[in-house]
Formats: structure tokens, sequence, C-alpha cells
């Protein structure tokens, strides 16, 4: 065969040959939790190990200290009604839990960027030194001005310092199981309240408010210290965006939601200790009774995290996020509208601390799922900054409501129920612009 046969030979009928081309990879949005694992492939998620879960106990831990505290706000503002300042109207006695609240959730924004800039643990290790004085000082307090603003504006601001780091820890190390991770380490807001509230009523009954507070001060120092020393990070401090790449419909849609659903959110646990004393007037006040369902909602909250877990790691964060409000808010409806006897009151109480609580620890894992890891302490801030308004003036317009409804309390299960139904509904936007499909997971 000739040379120049054998090149048109190698070159095929129609010309030289051409190098069989590769398709090319499609580009990663980087919209979802499973996006985000091809994103950072040199990353590698432990996913479970010792460190890992010491990680999640030692931020289950600060829950316990830092939302836990929050939570029982309602023994205190009982108490405090009936024997330290039973001439301030309730309405305003609400206020203090509502500024605690509002403070730990606006300083929250502010305090994710900061953690991201200059390390997660240096920021939590401030927050709890600052917040161990804050009880110590609430302890010598004898107004209620001084009340106000260091069991409940300046602790809030102190803890908020903390917040959304504690909640966004858990997702650097874990990837499959991270809603369950974050399920754990936010349920000790439930837990700790419920212990927190079983033990406060007592100290509060024995030895007043006064002894009570430094009493749990050193408890508190205590367990911060040791849970300091079990957390660890796994990305290094530096400077990150304040909000997503792409501002789009659905960052817009959880924000709503968020702000929405927390005007309703918090009502049942900063009344139903007394809404248990009105619809059952037959109980003792001075016994344990009437704090029952307060302790047991907020047990269940602890509980009912875990699960939503779980849940949000088979049907997906958002659509569990969704669950949580929708069912939250048609619980307080249906049955806390109803509920007459303390029989009624007890299942209201489990089946709304089980479900209306999901929030609170899905938010970092609905934000990782829409938005990435990368500055997730920071967008976690955001959704918790957006929730202050409602966590600051939902209790007190709540009980502005049943006053003007000449204390009719099926005014104030209505008026909370639908706004956690309202912030549901503003979910459905992200859930179906990130997936279509009605039954999936997403």
């Amino acid at each position: 065969m000739s040379e120049t046969s054998s090149n048109l030979h190698a070159q095929g009928p129609i010309g030289p040959s051409v190098p069989p081309i590769t398709p090319s990879k499609p580009e990663k949005s980087a919209v979802s939790v499973h996006d985000d694992a091809s994103v950072h492939a040199d990353d590698d998620y432990p996913d479970g190990g010792r460190k890992a879960w010491l990680v999640v106990l030692g931020t289950f831990m600060y829950s316990c200290a830092v939302m836990g505290w929050a939570m029982s706000w309602g023994v205190f503002q009982d108490y405090y009604h009936r024997h330290v300042f039973p001439e301030i109207d309730v309405s305003l006695l609400t206020l203090v839990g509502g500024s605690l609240n509002f403070a730990q959730t606006a300083t929250s924004y502010l305090a994710g960027g900061l953690g991201e800039r200059y390390g997660y643990k240096r920021m939590i290790g401030i927050s709890s030194i600052l917040s161990f004085l804050c009880i110590f000082a609430t302890s010598w307090c004898t107004t209620f001005g001084l009340i106000f603003f260091f069991q409940g504006f300046l602790q809030g601001i102190v803890q908020g310092l903390q917040l959304p780091l504690i909640m966004a820890l858990p997702s650097q190390w874990f990837l499959r199981r991270r809603g369950l991770a974050t399920g754990i380490a936010c349920s000790g807001a439930g837990i700790g309240g419920a212990v927190i509230s079983l033990v406060m009523r007592q100290l509060l009954t024995s030895v007043g408010y006064q002894h009570a507070l430094l009493i749990y001060s050193f408890v508190n120092g205590a367990t911060y210290l040791v849970a300091w020393f079990l957390i660890d990070t796994r990305r290094p401090a530096a400077k990150r965006r304040w909000m997503p790449r792409k501002i789009n419909g659905n960052f817009y849609s959880i924000t709503l939601a968020m702000f929405f659903s927390n005007w309703g959110y918090l009502t049942p646990y900063f009344f139903i200790t007394t809404f248990t004393k009105a619809a059952v007037p037959s109980l003792d006040e001075n016994s344990l009774l009437p704090a029952v369902p307060l302790i047991v909602m907020s047990t269940c909250n602890g509980v009912g995290r875990i699960f939503s877990g779980f849940v949000a790691d088979a049907l997906g964060p958002i659509n569990s996020l969704f669950i949580s409000f929708f069912l939250g808010g048609l619980s307080q409806i249906l049955l806390w509208t109803f509920s007459r006897t303390y029989a009624v009151t007890l299942v209201f109480s489990v089946v709304y601390g089980l479900i209306g609580g999901w929030y609170v620890s899905l938010i970092p894992v609905v934000c990782a799922e829409l938005f990435g890891v990368e500055g997730l302490g920071t967008i976690t801030g955001w959704m918790v900054l957006v929730t202050a308004p409602g966590q600051f003036a939902g209790g007190s317009v709540g009980g502005a409501i049943l006053s003007a409804a000449g204390n009719d309390w099926r005014a104030l299960s209505f008026y909370a129920g639908a706004l956690m139904i309202l912030g549901a509904l503003f979910v459905l936007y992200a859930r179906f612009k990130t997936d279509r499909h009605l039954i999936t997971a997403v």
C-alpha cells in the first residue's frame, strides 16, 4: 500500500479523523445539600465518629443553656406576676421574655458573620462568659426595670452572639445525616427548657428568685465550660459573604416564612401555665401541676427536634419545615382552642411540643440545602434575625388580644395558629421552585 493510500486510510473517507468529543458536565448550581457535596468534593464530611458526635453533644449542651433558658421564661413570668410584681400587667411581663428572644435573634445575623470571620469557638467562648455574668447580675436585681434589662434584653444580646453558630456547627461535620445531627443539637432547647423550668420552679418557691438565679448562674457557667471543650470546627475562619451569592425567590420565601410564623410560635410557651390555671381553677397554684403542661411541651419540643432530623433526612428539610409550621398552627386552632380540661391541655402540649418547634433545627439544614454551606453561619443568622419581631412582640400582641377579647382564650389560639399556618404557606414557593413534583424528598 502506498504512503498516500495509507494516509487516506488513516484519515477515513471524509477527511482527517477528529478526536471523540466528551460530553461536557453540566454546571453545578450548588443549591442543594447533594450539590454541596460535589462542590466541596475535597471536604470529606466525617458523618459520624467520636469527634463529630462530641461536637453534637457540645452544641446540645449549649442549646440547653441558651435556647432552653429562653423557653423557660413562662415559669419566671408566672412567679413574678404572683409574688414579685403583682401590680404589673402580664403583657408587660411578657415583654421581658419577648426582649430576651428579640435580642437573641436580632444579634444572630451579626454574630454569624463575626463567627465566620473570627472563628466559631472564639465567639462562642466570649458569649459564654458574658452570659454567665449576666445571669449572675440578674440575681442582684430588685426592680422590674433591672429584671427587664439583665434577664431580658442584655441576656438576649450576649446569648445571641453564639446562637447561629451552635445551630450551624453540626453541618460542618455531617452531610447525609445532617438533619439528624442538627436535630439532636437543637433538641437541647426543649429538653433544657423542661429541665430548667422544673428545677427553677422548685428553687423559686423554696429560696426566692434571687437565690435561685444565683445558684443557676454557676450551674450555667459549668455547662458552658464543659461544652466549650467538646466543640470544634472544621472550616477555618475567613472573610465570607454576608448574603448568599444569589438572592432569589427561595431566599424571600424562607425569610417570609420565618418572619410570620414566629408571631405565633412562642405564644403557647408564654401562656400555657396561665391558661392551665384559668381552664382548671381547682388546681393548687403552689403545686407543680399548673407548670406540668409547659414542662411536657418543652420536653416534647426536644424529642420532636430529634425526630425532625429523621424526617428531614427522609422527606427533605423543606418538606419538613412546611409540615412543622402547618401542623403546629393547626394544633393550636383545633386542640388549644377547645381545651377545657387538664387532660386535653396535656394532649395539646404533647402534640404542639412534638411538631411545632422543628423549624429551629431545620433552619441551618434548609439553608444548606438551598444555598450551600459557605457562610452558613451568616445565612442562618439572617434567618434567625427575621424572627426577631415576632419573638419580641408576638407574646405581647397575644396578651393584648386576650385582654381585648375579655380573656377569651379562643382569640389567642386562633391568632397564634393562623400566623404559623401563614408561615407554612410561604414555604411552598421554595418547595415547588426547588422541585415541582408533588411527592419527592426536598
